[in-house]
Protein backbone atom coordinates (compact mmCIF):
# COMPACT_ATOMS: atom_id res chain seq x y z
CA UNK A 1 0.00 0.00 0.00
CA UNK A 2 1.40 3.00 -0.63
CA UNK A 3 2.41 5.45 1.86
CA UNK A 4 1.40 8.77 0.89
CA UNK A 5 -2.59 8.21 0.84
CA UNK A 6 -4.28 11.03 3.08
CA UNK A 7 -5.45 8.19 5.08
CA UNK A 8 -2.49 6.72 6.07
CA UNK A 9 -1.54 6.94 9.58
CA UNK A 10 1.59 9.25 9.16
CA UNK A 11 0.21 11.69 6.67
CA UNK A 12 -3.01 12.08 8.46
CA UNK A 13 -1.39 13.52 11.69
CA UNK A 14 1.38 15.60 9.43
CA UNK A 15 -1.44 17.26 7.69
CA UNK A 16 -2.84 18.14 10.91
CA UNK A 17 0.44 19.50 12.51
CA UNK A 18 1.27 21.46 9.49
CA UNK A 19 -2.40 23.27 9.09
CA UNK A 20 -2.21 23.29 13.08
CA UNK A 21 -5.96 21.95 13.08
CA UNK A 22 -6.75 20.68 16.55
CA UNK A 23 -9.83 17.96 16.48
CA UNK A 24 -12.73 18.37 18.68
CA UNK A 25 -14.20 14.63 19.34
CA UNK A 26 -17.30 16.79 20.54
CA UNK A 27 -18.30 17.54 17.04
CA UNK A 28 -17.25 14.19 15.12
CA UNK A 29 -13.66 14.86 14.06
CA UNK A 30 -12.59 11.48 13.64
CA UNK A 31 -10.70 10.35 10.73
CA UNK A 32 -10.12 7.07 9.21
CA UNK A 33 -6.92 6.12 9.24
CA UNK A 34 -7.05 2.43 7.87
CA UNK A 35 -6.98 3.22 3.97
CA UNK A 36 -8.24 -0.68 3.30
CA UNK A 37 -11.43 0.35 5.49
CA UNK A 38 -12.07 3.32 2.96
CA UNK A 39 -11.43 1.09 -0.23
CA UNK A 40 -13.78 -0.99 1.36
CA UNK A 41 -16.71 1.97 2.27
CA UNK A 42 -16.19 2.50 -1.76
CA UNK A 43 -16.53 -0.92 -2.85
CA UNK A 44 -19.68 -1.29 -0.83
CA UNK A 45 -20.88 2.30 -1.98
CA UNK A 46 -21.15 0.38 -5.44
CA UNK A 47 -19.56 3.16 -7.51
CA UNK A 48 -20.53 3.90 -10.74
CA UNK A 49 -17.97 6.32 -13.32
CA UNK A 50 -21.50 8.72 -13.64
CA UNK A 51 -22.22 8.72 -10.80
CA UNK A 52 -22.12 12.06 -8.23
CA UNK A 53 -21.68 11.89 -4.62
CA UNK A 54 -22.40 14.05 -1.99
CA UNK A 55 -19.96 13.84 0.65
CA UNK A 56 -20.50 15.86 4.34
CA UNK A 57 -18.14 16.58 7.09
CA UNK A 58 -15.13 15.92 3.79
CA UNK A 59 -12.41 16.87 6.36
CA UNK A 60 -8.57 16.56 4.67
CA UNK A 61 -9.92 14.32 2.08
CA UNK A 62 -9.81 10.48 3.25
CA UNK A 63 -12.91 9.41 1.90
CA UNK A 64 -12.91 12.12 -1.01
CA UNK A 65 -9.31 10.71 -2.17
CA UNK A 66 -10.71 7.05 -2.29
CA UNK A 67 -14.22 7.62 -4.42
CA UNK A 68 -12.52 10.36 -6.46
CA UNK A 69 -10.84 7.77 -9.40
CA UNK A 70 -14.13 5.93 -9.33
CA UNK A 71 -17.30 8.91 -10.21
CA UNK A 72 -18.13 11.63 -11.86
CA UNK A 73 -17.73 14.22 -9.28
CA UNK A 74 -17.65 15.11 -5.71
CA UNK A 75 -19.78 18.12 -3.74
CA UNK A 76 -18.12 18.34 -0.67
CA UNK A 77 -19.71 20.14 2.35
CA UNK A 78 -17.10 21.35 5.53
CA UNK A 79 -17.77 24.25 7.62
CA UNK A 80 -14.05 23.68 9.59
CA UNK A 81 -12.05 26.56 7.93
CA UNK A 82 -8.50 24.87 8.72
CA UNK A 83 -9.95 21.49 7.69
CA UNK A 84 -11.49 23.37 4.39
CA UNK A 85 -7.75 25.03 3.63
CA UNK A 86 -6.29 21.50 3.86
CA UNK A 87 -8.52 19.86 1.47
CA UNK A 88 -8.05 22.88 -0.61
CA UNK A 89 -5.08 22.43 -0.70
CA UNK A 90 -4.56 18.69 -1.28
CA UNK A 91 -7.13 18.46 -4.01
CA UNK A 92 -6.32 21.85 -5.82
CA UNK A 93 -6.17 20.32 -8.99
CA UNK A 94 -9.48 18.76 -8.62
CA UNK A 95 -11.33 21.85 -7.10
CA UNK A 96 -14.37 23.48 -9.20
CA UNK A 97 -13.67 20.98 -12.38
CA UNK A 98 -14.17 17.65 -10.42
CA UNK A 99 -14.75 18.28 -6.58
CA UNK A 100 -17.18 21.14 -5.90
CA UNK A 101 -16.52 22.18 -2.07
CA UNK A 102 -18.76 24.26 -0.30
CA UNK A 103 -17.94 25.75 3.22
CA UNK A 104 -21.28 25.81 4.99
CA UNK A 105 -22.48 24.55 8.28
CA UNK A 106 -24.52 20.83 6.98
CA UNK A 107 -27.75 21.83 8.86
CA UNK A 108 -27.86 24.68 6.92
CA UNK A 109 -27.03 23.75 3.21
CA UNK A 110 -30.32 23.36 0.93
CA UNK A 111 -29.54 19.88 -0.25
CA UNK A 112 -33.05 20.21 -2.87
CA UNK A 113 -31.01 22.85 -3.95
CA UNK A 114 -27.18 21.34 -4.30
CA UNK A 115 -29.52 18.08 -6.73
CA UNK A 116 -30.61 20.99 -8.94
CA UNK A 117 -27.29 22.13 -9.71
CA UNK A 118 -25.42 19.56 -9.31
CA UNK A 119 -27.29 16.49 -10.10
CA UNK A 120 -26.12 14.78 -7.18
CA UNK A 121 -27.71 11.04 -6.71
CA UNK A 122 -25.74 9.33 -3.89
CA UNK A 123 -24.39 9.97 -0.45
CA UNK A 124 -21.22 9.06 1.03
CA UNK A 125 -20.13 10.04 4.30
CA UNK A 126 -18.36 9.25 7.26
CA UNK A 127 -20.96 11.64 9.16
CA UNK A 128 -19.33 13.92 12.07
CA UNK A 129 -21.35 12.22 14.89
CA UNK A 130 -22.88 15.38 16.56
CA UNK A 131 -25.32 15.84 13.42
CA UNK A 132 -25.43 12.78 11.83
CA UNK A 133 -28.75 12.02 12.99
CA UNK A 134 -30.57 15.02 12.23
CA UNK A 135 -28.33 15.48 8.94
CA UNK A 136 -30.19 12.10 7.55
CA UNK A 137 -33.54 13.49 7.99
CA UNK A 138 -32.85 16.45 6.59
CA UNK A 139 -31.40 15.37 3.54
CA UNK A 140 -34.51 12.54 2.84
CA UNK A 141 -36.68 15.58 3.86
CA UNK A 142 -35.86 18.40 1.30
CA UNK A 143 -34.88 15.93 -1.68
CA UNK A 144 -36.32 12.69 -3.24
CA UNK A 145 -33.35 12.71 -5.87
CA UNK A 146 -30.54 11.06 -3.59
CA UNK A 147 -31.44 7.53 -3.54
CA UNK A 148 -28.71 5.65 -1.95
CA UNK A 149 -27.31 6.43 1.28
CA UNK A 150 -24.02 4.82 2.35
CA UNK A 151 -23.08 6.39 5.51
CA UNK A 152 -20.71 5.36 8.39
CA UNK A 153 -21.96 6.49 11.88
CA UNK A 154 -21.30 5.55 15.31
CA UNK A 155 -22.41 2.85 16.63
CA UNK A 156 -25.23 4.21 18.82
CA UNK A 157 -26.81 5.78 16.14
CA UNK A 158 -27.09 2.58 13.68
CA UNK A 159 -28.27 0.54 16.60
CA UNK A 160 -30.67 3.21 16.37
CA UNK A 161 -31.46 2.75 12.68
CA UNK A 162 -31.49 -0.72 12.89
CA UNK A 163 -33.53 -1.42 15.45
CA UNK A 164 -36.96 -3.45 15.67
CA UNK A 165 -40.07 -2.59 17.41
CA UNK A 166 -39.46 -3.70 21.05
CA UNK A 167 -35.45 -3.12 21.14
CA UNK A 168 -33.99 -1.02 23.82
CA UNK A 169 -33.28 1.55 21.07
CA UNK A 170 -35.73 1.76 18.99
CA UNK A 171 -37.41 5.28 19.41
CA UNK A 172 -38.54 8.06 17.04
CA UNK A 173 -35.67 8.55 14.71
CA UNK A 174 -36.19 4.71 13.78
CA UNK A 175 -39.74 5.06 13.12
CA UNK A 176 -38.78 8.33 11.18
CA UNK A 177 -36.30 6.59 8.68
CA UNK A 178 -38.17 3.92 7.98
CA UNK A 179 -40.69 6.18 6.64
CA UNK A 180 -38.29 7.28 4.26
CA UNK A 181 -35.87 4.12 3.62
CA UNK A 182 -35.94 0.31 3.69
CA UNK A 183 -32.25 -1.00 5.26
CA UNK A 184 -29.81 -2.66 2.77
CA UNK A 185 -27.05 -4.13 4.74
CA UNK A 186 -24.18 -2.95 6.63
CA UNK A 187 -20.35 -3.50 8.42
CA UNK A 188 -18.79 -2.68 11.31
CA UNK A 189 -15.62 -0.68 11.65
CA UNK A 190 -13.35 -0.62 14.97
CA UNK A 191 -12.50 2.76 16.62
CA UNK A 192 -9.34 1.42 16.44
CA UNK A 193 -9.42 2.83 12.50
CA UNK A 194 -10.01 6.10 13.99
CA UNK A 195 -7.98 8.96 14.78
CA UNK A 196 -8.55 10.59 17.21
CA UNK A 197 -9.89 6.93 18.59
CA UNK A 198 -13.11 7.83 19.38
CA UNK A 199 -15.21 5.80 22.53
CA UNK A 200 -17.21 3.82 20.51
CA UNK A 201 -17.07 1.43 17.22
CA UNK A 202 -18.53 2.68 13.67
CA UNK A 203 -20.85 0.86 11.54
CA UNK A 204 -21.41 1.69 7.52
CA UNK A 205 -25.01 1.14 6.85
CA UNK A 206 -26.27 1.00 3.22
CA UNK A 207 -30.33 3.03 3.02
CA UNK A 208 -32.04 3.01 0.27
CA UNK A 209 -34.66 5.69 -0.58
CA UNK A 210 -38.21 4.41 -0.78
CA UNK A 211 -40.21 5.40 -4.25
CA UNK A 212 -43.46 5.32 -1.97
CA UNK A 213 -43.17 6.87 1.82
CA UNK A 214 -46.27 5.05 2.83
CA UNK A 215 -47.13 1.19 2.93
CA UNK A 216 -49.80 1.05 0.06
CA UNK A 217 -51.46 -1.82 1.99
CA UNK A 218 -51.69 0.25 5.09
CA UNK A 219 -53.45 3.14 3.52
CA UNK A 220 -56.10 0.94 1.21
CA UNK A 221 -57.30 -0.64 4.26
CA UNK A 222 -57.92 2.83 5.42
CA UNK A 223 -59.08 4.78 2.68
CA UNK A 224 -58.94 4.30 -0.48
CA UNK A 225 -59.38 8.00 -2.02
CA UNK A 226 -57.03 9.49 0.66
CA UNK A 227 -54.14 7.57 -0.09
CA UNK A 228 -54.03 8.03 -3.65
CA UNK A 229 -54.40 11.79 -3.19
CA UNK A 230 -51.41 11.62 -0.61
CA UNK A 231 -49.44 9.75 -3.15
CA UNK A 232 -50.29 12.03 -6.13
CA UNK A 233 -49.83 15.79 -3.86
CA UNK A 234 -46.75 16.64 -2.88
CA UNK A 235 -48.20 19.49 -1.00
CA UNK A 236 -50.18 17.05 0.80
CA UNK A 237 -47.49 14.74 1.03
CA UNK A 238 -45.94 17.43 2.97
CA UNK A 239 -48.28 18.41 5.10
CA UNK A 240 -48.56 14.44 5.86
CA UNK A 241 -45.03 13.88 6.51
CA UNK A 242 -45.30 17.17 8.78
CA UNK A 243 -47.91 16.05 10.92
CA UNK A 244 -47.15 12.39 11.18
CA UNK A 245 -43.33 13.06 12.77
CA UNK A 246 -45.23 15.37 15.01
CA UNK A 247 -47.51 12.69 16.41
CA UNK A 248 -44.57 10.25 16.69
CA UNK A 249 -42.13 12.48 18.77
CA UNK A 250 -45.31 12.89 21.18
CA UNK A 251 -45.96 9.47 21.49
CA UNK A 252 -41.79 9.12 22.31
CA UNK A 253 -41.99 11.92 24.35
CA UNK A 254 -42.31 10.30 27.66
CA UNK A 255 -40.37 7.00 26.92
CA UNK A 256 -40.98 5.46 30.08
CA UNK A 257 -44.43 6.20 30.18
CA UNK A 258 -47.44 4.19 28.13
CA UNK A 259 -48.15 5.67 24.49
CA UNK A 260 -51.48 7.39 26.05
CA UNK A 261 -50.00 8.84 28.57
CA UNK A 262 -46.95 10.13 26.59
CA UNK A 263 -49.67 11.80 23.89
CA UNK A 264 -51.49 13.28 26.47
CA UNK A 265 -48.56 14.64 28.57
CA UNK A 266 -47.53 16.12 25.39
CA UNK A 267 -50.58 18.10 23.84
CA UNK A 268 -54.23 18.67 25.61
CA UNK A 269 -56.26 17.35 22.46
CA UNK A 270 -55.60 13.87 22.50
CA UNK A 271 -57.31 13.53 25.94
CA UNK A 272 -60.43 14.79 23.64
CA UNK A 273 -59.55 11.41 21.39
CA UNK A 274 -58.45 9.21 23.78
CA UNK A 275 -60.87 6.58 23.21
CA UNK A 276 -60.63 6.33 19.31
CA UNK A 277 -56.84 5.96 20.08
CA UNK A 278 -57.54 3.30 22.15
CA UNK A 279 -60.16 1.38 20.12
CA UNK A 280 -57.33 1.93 16.86
CA UNK A 281 -54.81 0.30 18.86
CA UNK A 282 -57.25 -2.68 19.96
CA UNK A 283 -57.64 -2.92 16.28
CA UNK A 284 -53.95 -3.46 16.03
CA UNK A 285 -53.78 -5.83 18.37
CA UNK A 286 -52.34 -4.02 21.61
CA UNK A 287 -53.73 -3.31 24.97
CA UNK A 288 -54.18 0.53 26.19
CA UNK A 289 -51.03 -0.25 28.48
CA UNK A 290 -48.76 -0.63 25.21
CA UNK A 291 -45.44 1.82 25.30
CA UNK A 292 -44.26 3.32 22.22
CA UNK A 293 -41.43 1.37 21.52
CA UNK A 294 -43.81 -1.90 20.93
CA UNK A 295 -45.34 -0.37 17.29
CA UNK A 296 -44.15 -0.52 14.31
CA UNK A 297 -43.61 1.70 11.67
CA UNK A 298 -46.50 0.07 9.68
CA UNK A 299 -48.84 0.46 13.02
CA UNK A 300 -47.43 4.15 13.77
CA UNK A 301 -48.77 5.04 10.34
CA UNK A 302 -52.15 3.04 10.72
CA UNK A 303 -52.59 4.56 14.14
CA UNK A 304 -51.57 7.80 13.23
CA UNK A 305 -54.35 7.94 10.03
CA UNK A 306 -57.34 6.40 11.74
CA UNK A 307 -56.74 8.72 14.86
CA UNK A 308 -55.85 11.87 13.77
CA UNK A 309 -57.97 14.75 14.37
CA UNK A 310 -57.10 16.41 11.33
CA UNK A 311 -58.06 15.65 7.66
CA UNK A 312 -56.15 12.22 7.57
CA UNK A 313 -59.01 10.56 9.68
CA UNK A 314 -61.74 8.39 7.87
Amino acid sequence: MKENYVSSPSRTTGILKHYNITLKKIYGQNFLIDTNVLKKIANFSDLKKDDIVLEVGSGIGSLTEILLPKIKNMVCVELDKNLAKAFNDIFILHIDKKIILIREDAMKVDYDGLYREYGINKFVSNLPYNIAAPLILRILNQTDKIKDFYITIQKDIADRILAKPGDKNYNAFTVKLNYYTEFIGSFPISKNCFYPKPFVDSVTVYLKRKDNYFPEKVFKKINDTLSDDILRNNSMITNFTCNFFEFVEDCFSHRRKKLINSLILSKDYYKDIQGKIFSNLEALGFKKDVRPEQLSYEDYITLFTASSPRHYSI
